[in-house]
């Protein structure tokens, strides 16, 4: 009886390791040495406010819009320049200051530089001008658009209505600007244009 010849160790091996490579490189997966750690998976903002409604309106930057949060100021209607020009700066202050923990948590964050402010004040009670130390034109379009969105929800101007915003007095050579808070404002601050004269 003749017996079965041993096989060859070396042979083997070899063989396997051709079919493991053949395999991996059919799946399309390309062999590592180490492993790779890209960290969590990215999530998307909230953007759910926290607090009770009541408060004032005020716009902070969120997932690439900008959308309201609320903060206890006094909202009665000022009743001349001074007032006006005193509440429209109480509210960039709010604007400013880093948001909340909770907040922050939900993805809010803001754009508007902390040297901004409003110097002046102009025009009928019903169609004001505010007039800031930096020309609208040169606002970040994000912090423009929580200017706008702020000040028309606001005891400074009537509810939703056009907000008129003017550089200083100095820069007679750049025209004033008159905007809405609209939905297009609110979502795509990037594309924000002055409204229509």
């Amino acid at each position: 009886m003749r017996r079965a010849r041993p096989g060859r160790p070396g042979a083997s091996a070899a063989v396997a390791a051709a079919v493991l490579t053949l395999a991996t490189a059919g799946c399309g997966i390309r062999s590592m040495d180490v492993p790779v750690d890209d960290g969590p998976a990215p999530t998307r903002a909230s953007c759910a406010a926290p607090g009770d409604a009541g408060g004032t309106e005020v716009f902070l930057v969120c997932d690439s819009r900008v959308e309201s949060v609320e903060r206890e100021l006094d909202r009665q209607p000022p009743e001349d320049p001074e007032q006006r020009i005193a509440l429209a700066n109480a509210l960039l202050g709010e604007l400013q200051g880093d948001p909340p923990d909770e907040e922050r948590a939900a993805g809010f964050s803001t754009n508007v530089p902390g040297d901004l402010r409003v110097t002046g004040a102009a025009g009928e009670q019903d169609e004001p001008l505010l007039r800031l130390n930096w020309h609208p034109d040169d606002l970040p379009a994000f912090a423009l658009a929580q200017v706008i969105c702020t000040f028309a929800q606001s005891e400074v101007f009537a509810d939703d209505a056009p907000v008129t915003l003017g550089g200083p007095d100095a820069e007679t050579d750049r025209q004033d600007r008159q905007y809405t808070c609209t939905s297009a404002v609110r979502h795509r601050p990037d594309t924000l244009r002055p409204a229509a004269p």
